[in-house]
């Protein structure tokens, strides 16, 4: 019963794992007409990737074995697959080869985040499950043709191309991006969090998933003003 209660978190990584790989099949085989689903997938399995930690905190069956699992698993969901979503738009030939910078720089940011410990309450670099999950709901829009952002990737592709360069420097960056990581529930060390959460609430109420760039663009110009607050509180100490 103990072997069970210890592994419960690593079946819902093998399950995100699971569905990177359903996902990035879906993505080489799917047909250009039809209404890309990939997105879905992504989204469940970055719930399994919140569920795998969580639980693994609440009945205390934390380990190393899990750690490199976890990432492992992340790297097939939110590294290798973004990188064949791009590729859908952009050809890996020419500059596209650049989309290449996708997994490797979502490798290099897993193992860093393995060895580096003040990581637990504030990210270096945007997390590979954030950018695994926006991309993922790139194809909808661009499909759709929806608002400004859909309308200008589908007649500019390499818009694409900047973007996975830019997210691919991004999560390698030493900038400090707000995690979604409690350590208390207090609305003055955590206000930049229930801030987020609730602006990606409402821009998901009255945008739906066409909310995923404004909530993107939201969250790095927050994490950045954060940044910068911080660093004025330092000067001032």
């Amino acid at each position: 019963m103990r072997w069970l209660i210890k592994n419960i978190p690593n079946l819902f990584t093998l399950l995100n794992l699971s569905l990177g790989v359903l996902a990035i099949n879906l993505v080489l085989t799917s047909n250009s007409e039809e209404a890309p689903v990939v997105h879905y997938y992504v989204l469940a399995a970055g719930i399994c990737d919140l569920l795998d930690g969580f639980l693994a905190r609440k009945l205390k069956v934390q380990s190393a074995f899990g750690l490199q699992l976890d990432s492992l698993a992340d790297l097939i969901t939110f590294g290798v697959l973004p990188m064949f979503i791009y590729a859908t738009y952009v050809p890996l030939e020419g500059w596209g080869i650049l989309l290449l910078l996708v997994p490797i720089c979502s490798a290099i940011r897993l193992a860093i985040f393995n060895l580096d410990d003040s990581q637990k309450s504030v990210f270096k670099g945007i997390s590979t499950t954030a950018h695994g999950v926006f991309v993922a709901l790139l194809p909808i829009i661009i499909y759709n043709h929806s608002d400004w952002v859909g309308s200008f990737l589908n007649d500019n592709p390499e818009g694409l191309l900047i973007m996975a360069v830019f997210f691919s420097w991004l999560m390698v960056s030493p900038l400090r991006m707000i995690s979604l990581k409690f350590n208390d529930w207090s609305l003055k060390s955590n206000w930049q969090r229930y801030l987020l959460i609730l602006s990606s609430m409402v821009f998901v109420l009255v945008l739906e998933y066409e909310s995923a760039p404004f909530i993107m663009l939201f969250y790095i110009l927050l994490s950045v003003t954060s940044n910068f607050g911080s660093l004025s509180n330092k000067s001032t100490d």
